[in-house]
């Protein structure tokens, strides 16, 4: 098959009417058949691969069309069996379940079909800790083919993607992959000496198991349109079992992630692959003229490089089948060019056919942010935790949280003691180099803490007259109250304030309340009503001699002149303060001067000797 690449002008004088005939390589529509270029494959023919029509591959039924029944399905062991055998010759490789597609049954809509060679193809999954793969022993039943030793082979094959929602029920639209901007490793493995039984069970990369080894690979950018791509390699052992798949370092992204396509439609995907054709042959039996794209769109990095045959002339590139007019060399600058998305072909002439290869570049999509905020709304001081769930591979770039506050880390906790809305932006980056952001507003919503308090008079109560009214106070937004007098009636109460009878018995009695705001925020105070017998001394155990004329000085309460020793010592042992005259107490200085904030422990004895004496401490603040 020629391509015509020279400009031919044919006229036809026929009714007064001339036409064009279509030129394959100036990017223009000739003959007005709306085919530009390649596009136009019955005027501008061109072939993948140079190979004798009657060439054979190693791999028997290479195209999967001989076949003995029909695949009805995805494959989920143990409910379905393994459609793969329904071709002749093929059964799953390993445990990781490959599938079946043909066109007499199973050939869902969102994926690339019918296939490019006949109507049979088949598919597999590749990530991180789980592959699925094709294998095939090449040496039984006979005739045998192995792989010798120091003999170049080439395997040439279709290879297509989708994304795949785990049981193939994407739609076109869904199953676009260009999100998945990474490209795979596929790879060739060999067994040498052995025709391994299948399936081996594994569910991991072949190549981690002993007695495996990656022949060969070629990196290949997931697109929904078939590309021909070829791995060429020279074994070093006489190779007997082949597998193709995905190699040991899939992309951490192939993991799969969360998409949100043009549509609006919001889904969890994964890459998936569907390959045909697959000519295993010594390496100068297929002529072949590889491409591979590397870079990115985003990072302004998007480069495509063919490599023709020995002998091959008038090198053209195209995009989407469309030439790009001056662009004749081996290397093109895709992002160089501002030439964008798209399939980029290089054709040329090789004896007298037009030889071409292609690869995919994907769009510049900007990945989509998938933020975790728990909890997103509370009280001050409000501690939340943050996370970059997207996945994919992506990488958290920074998190602002609103309150000036920047993060890198991908998770982190933070709290915020100002009450308000926040708002909340994530930045990611892909494995291609584009980034993404969002900006959740308002969310993390803080509310004003409550703060409640406890007032008791008297206090301390008598036990002849053990009845204490119990005030509660909080700051304007309570709105609920809630008491536990304890041992004290009526025992509880949701009023402000209520008066409690204790128990007519000397002691210490805890009581607590609890305030609540109409958002929910909570504040529990505890205190301690005393109850004594007359003529006791009670003494306090806080006060802050901090001249505000407030609690300054350390007196009894409720004195009743009931003379005594007052002594006062600090943390060690070392007596700071002495005094007889307990009405005056202590204003927090000893003889050099002021005394620290902190601890103190007293003991108080009564002159009366029917009294005890009692030790207590007490905490000075300033």
């Amino acid at each position: 098959m020629i391509l015509r690449w020279a400009h031919i002008l044919v006229l036809l004088l026929w009714s007064g009417a001339s036409f064009a005939q279509e030129v394959c390589n100036n990017g223009i529509d000739d003959d007005g058949d709306g085919l530009i270029d390649l596009n136009d494959v019955e005027d501008c023919p061109c072939s993948t691969v140079v190979r004798a029509a009657e060439l054979q591959s190693y791999i028997r039924n290479h195209s999967f069309e001989e076949q003995m029944c029909c695949p009805y399905g995805f494959v989920a062991p143990p409910f379905t069996p393994p459609w793969l055998s329904c071709a002749e010759g093929w059964m799953q490789a390993t445990a990781a379940t490959s599938d079946y597609f043909h066109e007499c049954g199973y050939a869902p809509a969102g994926m690339p079909l019918p296939p490019p060679d006949g109507e049979g193809a088949v598919g597999f999954g590749a990530e991180p800790g789980y592959f699925e793969y094709v294998g095939t022993c090449l040496t039984y039943p006979a005739p045998a083919h192995p792989l010798l030793a120091g003999t170049t082979y080439t395997l040439s094959l279709w290879i297509a993607a989708a994304v795949s929602l785990n049981n193939h029920s994407q739609t076109v639209e869904q199953a676009d992959p260009s999100y998945f901007a990474e490209q795979l490793p596929l790879a060739i493995f060999g067994r040498a000496n052995e025709c391994v039984q299948f399936p081996i069970g594994t569910m991991g990369c072949i190549g981690t198991l002993s007695g495996w080894v990656e022949l060969g690979r070629v990196m290949v950018q997931p697109s929904f349109a078939w590309t021909r791509v070829s791995i060429t390699f020279t074994p070093t052992d006489e190779i007997h079992t082949v597998i193709i798949g995905g190699g040991c370092d899939v992309p951490a992204s192939y993991r799969g992630m969360t998409i949100t396509n043009q549509q609006g439609d919001t889904y969890f995907g994964a890459p998936y692959f569907l390959v045909d054709d697959l000519m295993l042959t010594v390496a100068q039996d297929q002529v072949l003229s590889p491409t591979v794209t590397s870079g990115n769109l985003c990072a302004g990095t998007a480069v495509a490089n063919a490599e023709p045959p020995a002998g091959a002339g008038n090198y053209q590139w195209y995009r989407d089948g469309v030439a790009l007019i001056g662009e004749n060399s081996t290397t093109l600058g895709i992002s160089a060019g501002s030439y964008g998305a798209g399939m980029y072909t290089m054709a040329s002439q090789f004896n007298g056919e037009c030889l071409m290869g292609s690869s995919y570049i994907p769009p510049p999509i900007a990945p989509r942010p998938w933020p975790s905020i728990l909890p997103t709304e509370g009280c001050a001081p409000l501690t939340v935790a943050f996370a970059d769930t997207t996945g994919g591979g992506t990488t958290t770039l920074s998190w602002s949280v609103g309150d000036g506050t920047a993060r890198s880390d991908s998770a982190f906790v933070h709290t915020y003691t100002t009450p308000g809305s926040y708002d909340v932006h994530l930045r990611i980056r892909n494995g291609a180099g584009c980034e993404g952001d969002t900006v959740l507003l308002n969310a993390v919503v803080v509310h004003p803490a409550v703060s409640g308090g406890i007032m008791a008079t008297p206090e301390p109560a008598e036990v002849e007259n053990s009845e204490v009214h119990l005030t509660g106070s909080g700051t304007s937004d309570v709105v609920n109250w809630w008491w536990d007098l304890g041992a004290a009636e009526p025992g509880s109460s949701t009023d402000p304030s209520v008066t409690a009878r204790f128990p007519p018995v000397a002691g210490y009695y805890p009581v607590m309340l609890v305030v609540s705001s109409a958002n929910g925020c909570v504040d529990t105070v505890r205190s301690v009503v005393r109850v004594v017998e007359p003529g006791m001394i009670a003494m306090p155990n806080v006060f802050s001699p901090n001249g505000d004329g407030h609690n300054d000085r350390f007196v009894p309460l409720e004195y009743n002149d009931t003379p005594g020793l007052l002594e006062v010592y600090n943390r060690w042992g070392q007596m700071v303060f002495s005094t007889t005259a307990l009405a005056a107490g202590w204003d927090g200085r000893a003889s050099g001067g002021d005394v620290s904030e902190g601890t103190y422990f007293y003991i108080v004895t009564p002159d009366d000797e029917k009294m005890e004496a009692f030790v207590g401490h007490v905490t000075l603040v300033r």
